[in-house]
This record gives C-alpha cells, sequence and structure tokens, in this order.
C-alpha cells in the first residue's frame, strides 16, 4: 500500500511540474514571442532596390493577414509628389503582386503600406485574438538628376558653373552649345554637386547646357538628358549726368555715375576715376549703385571737364560679377558767362554776359520754306571763312561763323541787304560788322539759345 501512494504522489508531482512547464513556455513564448506583423523592406528604409518584392507575413499560427493596400508616390528630382496611386494586388504567399502582373516597384518612388490583421497574444486568461492595422512607408533607390531651380543659371565672371544634383553622385556627363572649352569636377565636400569651369569667358553672352548622364553613388544612373540655359552676366552699364557733351552746366553741378547694379567694391573708387584737368574734390557714394563727386570749389564758367574710368575686370564690379568692358569717358561743359539768345519772332539776337545785356543785333533766320531750328546748343566750333553750299546755292567764303548744330551756324551775311526778315536757308545771318563783333565776343561753348 506504502508503495502505491507514493506512486500516485510521484504522478501528482510530475505532473504538476509538467503543467508549470507547460506555463512557464505559455508565457515566456508570449514575452519572447508576441504576435507581430513582418514587413520587408522594413519601415523606413531607403535606396530599397527596384528588384526587390515587398513580403507580408502574421506570425505563425498566432496570426492572419486580412488586406493590404500599397499607395505609390512617384516624386520629382526635388522628392515633392509628381503622382500618386493605389496599386491593385493580392498576397501570393507573403509576397504582394500587381493584379497586371507589372513590375511592383519604381525608381524615385515612395511606397505607403497599410495592412489589416488579426493577431492572437497570450496573456494570463488564455489566447485573445486582436485586429490589428500596420503602416510601412520606404523609399525605393533615387536616380540622379541635376536639380534645376531657374530657367537661366547666370554665370558671374571667374566662377563656375554649378549643377546640383538630387543625390550624391560619382560621374556625370555634359554638353554645352556652343561648344565652349570646359573642365568639371564634383565638389570633394558635397558629392551633391558639381561644378563646371570654363575658358574664354565673354559677358553678355548665352549657351545651352545639357546633362547627358549621371551615375550616383547608390550606384543608379540618371534616367533621362536635363537641359539648362546657362548666361554670361551683362556687362555693367554706367550712366553719366551731366551726360557726355552735355553744355551750359550748372557752376555748382556736381557730377554724378550711376550703374545699371549694386557694387560690391565701391573702395576702388579713387583709383580708377579721374578728372582732365584734374580737379579737387571726393567722390561719396550716395547709393549702393551711385556715386557723386563733390568738387572743392564751384566749376569755371565755360570750363570743359573730362571724368575718366577704368574699365575691365579690375574695375568696377557689379553684384552679379559685371564690369564694364573698356574704359570710358564723358566730357561736360559748365555754363558759360555769356548767352547768345536769338528770337525768331523779332529777328534779333541778344547778347548777355553773367545775365547782363551786352548788345542787341538785327538777324535774318531762315525762311518760312527752310525755318531755323528753336533749341538750345552750344557753340561747338568757329571758322573765319568757309564755303557754304545747298540745294540751288552756293556761297564761297562765308565769314564769322559760328557752328551750333551740324551745319546750321550763325555768320556774316554779305548778300543780303533785307535784315530782320527771315530770308536764309535756316542759318541765322548778321550784318558783316556785327556778325564780326559778334564772332570776336564768343568762345566756344557759348550757349545758344533760339526760340520764337
Amino acid at each position: 500500500m506504502a508503495s502505491s501512494a507514493t506512486k500516485r504522489k510521484a504522478t501528482f508531482v510530475f505532473a504538476a511540474a509538467v503543467l508549470v512547464l507547460l506555463f512557464i513556455g505559455y508565457l515566456s513564448m508570449a514575452s519572447l514571442f508576441p504576435a507581430g506583423i513582418t514587413v520587408n523592406p522594413g519601415d523606413g528604409s531607403h535606396d530599397v532596390a527596384i528588384d526587390n518584392q515587398i513580403k507580408i507575413s502574421a506570425s505563425w499560427m498566432r496570426g492572419s493577414i486580412k488586406n493590404v493596400t500599397v499607395k505609390e508616390t512617384t516624386l520629382d528630382p526635388l522628392g515633392a509628389t509628381a503622382s500618386e496611386q493605389v496599386i491593385d494586388g493580392t498576397l501570393d504567399g507573403d509576397t504582394f503582386v500587381r493584379s497586371d502582373g507589372e513590375s511592383l516597384l519604381h525608381p524615385d518612388s515612395r511606397y505607403d503600406i497599410t495592412i489589416d490583421a488579426q493577431l492572437t497574444d497570450l496573456t494570463l486568461t488564455g489566447p485573445k485574438s486582436k485586429d490589428v492595422t500596420e503602416h510601412v512607408t520606404f523609399q525605393t533607390i533615387t536616380t540622379p538628376a541635376p536639380v534645376f531651380a531657374k530657367d537661366t543659371q547666370t554665370v558671374p565672371t571667374g566662377e563656375p558653373i554649378v549643377v546640383e544634383f538630387n543625390t550624391p553622385i560619382k560621374s556625370f556627363t555634359y554638353e554645352i552649345s556652343p561648344d565652349l572649352k570646359s573642365t568639371s569636377q564634383i565638389d570633394e565636400n558635397n558629392p551633391t554637386r558639381a561644378l563646371i569651369t570654363f575658358e574664354g569667358y565673354e559677358q553678355g553672352k548665352e549657351y545651352t547646357m545639357t546633362v547627358t548622364g549621371a551615375t550616383a553613388e547608390n550606384g543608379a544612373g540618371m534616367v533621362h538628358p536635363y537641359m539648362q540655359k546657362i548666361a554670361t552676366t551683362a556687362p555693367l552699364k554706367i550712366y553719366f549726368t551731366p551726360g557726355d557733351g552735355e553744355s551750359g552746366v550748372s557752376l555748382s553741378e556736381r557730377p554724378t555715375l550711376q550703374f545699371s547694379e549694386d557694387i560690391k567694391n565701391p573702395e576702388v573708387a579713387d583709383s580708377i576715376l579721374s578728372f582732365d584737368p584734374p580737379v579737387l574734390g571726393g567722390w561719396d557714394w550716395i547709393a549702393p549703385d551711385k556715386i557723386e563727386f563733390k568738387p572743392l570749389n564751384n566749376w569755371t564758367q565755360g570750363q570743359s571737364v573730362t571724368i575718366k574710368l577704368k574699365g575691365g575686370t579690375d574695375g568696377f564690379r557689379g553684384v552679379s560679377g559685371s564690369y564694364v568692358r573698356e574704359d570710358v569717358q564723358s566730357t561736360f561743359t559748365a555754363k558759360p558767362s555769356k548767352l547768345i539768345d536769338v528770337n525768331l519772332t523779332e529777328q534779333r539776337v541778344y547778347m548777355y554776359d553773367n545775365d547782363q545785356l551786352v548788345k542787341t543785333l538785327i538777324c535774318s533766320s531762315g525762311s518760312l520754306a527752310t525755318p531755323s531750328l528753336t533749341g538750345r546748343y552750344a557753340v561747338y566750333a568757329k571758322a573765319e571763312k568757309v564755303d557754304m553750299r545747298g540745294d540751288g546755292y552756293f556761297a564761297p567764303n562765308v565769314p564769322w561763323v559760328l557752328m551750333f548744330n551740324g551745319d546750321y551756324t550763325i555768320h556774316g551775311n554779305y548778300w543780303s541787304t533785307q535784315f530782320g526778315v527771315p530770308t536764309s536757308h535756316g542759318c541765322v545771318g548778321l550784318p558783316l560788322d556785327q556778325a564780326e563783333y559778334l564772332f570776336d565776343w564768343t568762345p566756344i561753348g557759348t550757349i545758344v539759345s533760339i526760340h520764337y
């Protein structure tokens, strides 16, 4: 009897131990192998090869996949959405396949996978089923492409063409038209950036650059060529005030130079700007694109002044890298003390010096058929005698000629006795003695004002 009781006791102990072990195993399985969904490629994967497959499975004996939705988003070179579609497909075993049989993955795309499944959790009170939804996102391999942000890339003097790529590259090829001798390299500090240096830089030129191929560090090749317009900077333009050839300039005038864009090296002004003859004073930048000269003294009446500016790449440089191609100069003449005022209505010439009337002369201006010009001019040349020819006339040795606008002059008229009446071919004719007096009195640069 004792032996039978002992056996029953041993059997009970053994059974209890088995139950404990089974329970421990049950808890271990629940802890070490929780029910879940496995997806490959995994969430957050990048540069996934397009020959990969999407694998989806649930824990063995503890789950089942109810539904899978795959959304494909095609990305442009900047990573922005180009197009979207939900792929029609099903699970074949654990592999997702398209219903149309086409290749599933494409380069430059993001895939968002939504999985609905039923999983079984092992709890202290027993197995319990639950419905779960899991989201996985991954991105396929990125093909290299240049990122052209503008229609035209302007390349400043002395700087390379910069080609930014959407992914690090290890090589690329390109063409430039019209043909331009150039060399290229990939920026060693930034492999998404290529630099093209070219020779024979000329301002104001346009080219077409085509990136014909590229290989990314991930091994992907460029899908198709990309084209962009390339332009060199336009020459720096300069506008003088007073303008070149301007006369009658105020004696207190402060000459200015206006540029077509802001200047990035204003400090060179004193070394590249000069006056002929030299003038005491200083240059002052009154705006980033405008400089003014402040003379120490007023200009002398009738003074002719030339402003000279050195051009070239060592001269002023615009913020775009532009420069003035060649040396330029501009000449103006300060207001003279003397003024010749021609009144066509009165047929009179009034001579002023420092705004004071000096003398009044009688004249004969252009007839109705050939009227005299009106406007404000300056005497640019003088001649004691000139042969004059025109349509239907020839007048040799016309004396005391003051030239103020091409062939239009004030001169002595030896063939007419009718002064005070407009009878000339457009010039202003004077009696010989009055013409000589005016000729001697008038310096080059004297203002001639003609009006009715």
